[in-house]
């Protein structure tokens, strides 16, 4: 049997983390395009090599994410690391935290998807519409600087969790997702991607994205943000879940923090937390104070099927296509309700039974519209 040296076999490819060495500009609109061709977008398979496609994608993804986070600090957003006090060498998940967190009266707890890192809100709307669109840019800047129904000017602060980059890649001293993972730089271009240690590539309090919402709720809420300020909770996807069954546990804790929640591409059922104990009171809350958004042909806001499995009502986000473009879409509203139970601390939605022919025509009393 004859075996090659890893000398002798290609080297694993290699691009700059640059979007201009990459071949592509931002344009006036905020999109990203060929340099060469601009009306071309980013194109993926640019080799018969598939390890190539990935090293290529992986450099522009990382190029993309740091002008995200150079826009979002340029707002006043800053990294904090996960454990609290870990250093910058150590092992930790990275969040996003509004630099004067400690003093806002009003906060946003954004939970995202596993899949997403912080301050991505779709890969597919940063390639079609522009950056500060698919990202939570446009989110920060709405908070900093529109209008806001609190006696802060400033407007609400927020925290972005993490559960998507939760191992630790000890070769370039920082956290990744699953996915990007895969993609790291290997010994060669035909070698296998690295195993993961559950020791050394783990991250201790946030070893899965269960760990990471609790974590958050425990340790991150109660240490970065003053006790009396009212807490509001966009989450997306199965962080939806690991919050509710959070919460569920918690609520004589939480009940008088939390002011409203707004979810999108939820995975759990509302059977389900009641059959594994959640308390009548926080069933309630979620009735009356939770809107689920989600992906239908019908106009922003309006009503659809939904109540009896996510035990709130179900409203249009304007995303007939991509469950990851639901907040893209939505977000605007999803701020503008918050900033209504603000003022309205009684305010409690009325129930809508919907069902596929009604669904059309039932029109909802409120309109976020007012706020954009």
């Amino acid at each position: 049997m004859f075996r090659r040296l890893a000398h002798t076999l290609p080297p694993d490819p290699s691009f700059p983390v640059d979007l201009e060495k990459l071949g592509f500009f931002v344009t006036t609109e905020d999109k990203i395009r060929q340099i060469q061709n601009p009306s071309h977008k980013f194109q993926y398979r640019i080799n018969t090599n598939e390890r190539v496609n990935q090293a290529y994608k992986l450099a522009n993804n990382l190029a993309v994410r740091n002008i995200i986070l150079e826009r979002l600090e340029e707002l006043g957003v800053e990294t904090v690391r996960l454990p609290l006090g870990a250093k910058e060498g150590e092992k930790h998940v990275p969040i996003l935290v509004s630099k004067d967190i400690k003093s806002k009266k009003r906060v946003i707890l954004f939970l995202g998807e596993r899949q997403m890192e912080p301050g991505v809100l779709s890969w597919r709307a940063i390639g079609e519409q522009g950056i500060k669109h698919g990202s939570l840019v446009d989110l920060v800047d709405a908070l900093k600087n529109g209008s806001s129904s609190t006696d802060e000017s400033s407007g609400p602060g927020i925290i972005v969790a993490n559960p998507c980059q939760l191992l630790w890649y000890r070769g370039g001293r920082r956290a990744v997702s699953r996915n990007e993972w895969m993609d790291l730089p290997r010994e060669t271009g035909v070698s296998e991607a690295m195993r993961i240690d559950e020791v050394k590539n783990y991250i201790d309090h946030n070893r899965d994205y269960t760990e990471h919402i609790n974590y958050v709720f425990d340790q991150v809420l109660p240490e970065l943000v003053r006790k009396d300020a009212k807490v509001d909770i966009i989450g997306l996807e199965y962080s939806v879940t690991a919050a509710f069954e959070y919460l569920a546990k918690h609520w004589n804790t939480w009940s008088q923090r939390i002011t409203g929640i707004c979810i999108a591409g939820a995975q759990y059922k509302m059977a389900d937390l009641v059959a594994n104990g959640a308390p009548p009171e926080f069933v309630d809350f979620i009735s009356k104070r939770c809107r689920f958004y989600a992906p239908s042909s019908s106009p922003l806001e309006t009503p659809v099927t939904g109540r009896q499995r996510f035990g709130c009502n179900c409203y249009a986000s304007g995303e007939d296509e991509y469950h990851e473009n639901v907040v893209v879409k939505a977000w605007r509203s999803m701020l503008g309700w918050f900033d209504f139970l603000y003022t309205h601390p009684a305010y409690e939605e009325i129930e809508l039974v919907v069902d596929e022919v009604a669904s059309e025509e039932v029109n909802l009393g409120w309109s976020g519209e007012q706020n954009q």
